[in-house]
């Protein structure tokens, strides 16, 4: 499961496969979002924005 940490409240939130693409394609182009998303179930990488940290929970 992909979990959303707030940047300002620290919350967790759970977020589906599907919201975590959306935010990644806003962000990279399409041929590098699949090579993102292993990284992140990986535990290789967080990904990291102005509102949050997106991360990998098995």
């Amino acid at each position: 499961m992909f979990i959303k940490t707030n940047n300002k409240t620290h919350e967790e939130e759970t977020i589906s496969s599907e919201e975590m693409v959306s935010v990644l394609e806003s962000e990279f182009k399409a041929d590098e979002v699949d090579e993102i998303l292993t990284e992140i179930v990986s535990g290789i990488y967080q990904h990291r924005t102005s509102v949050a940290i997106y991360k990998y929970k098995a």
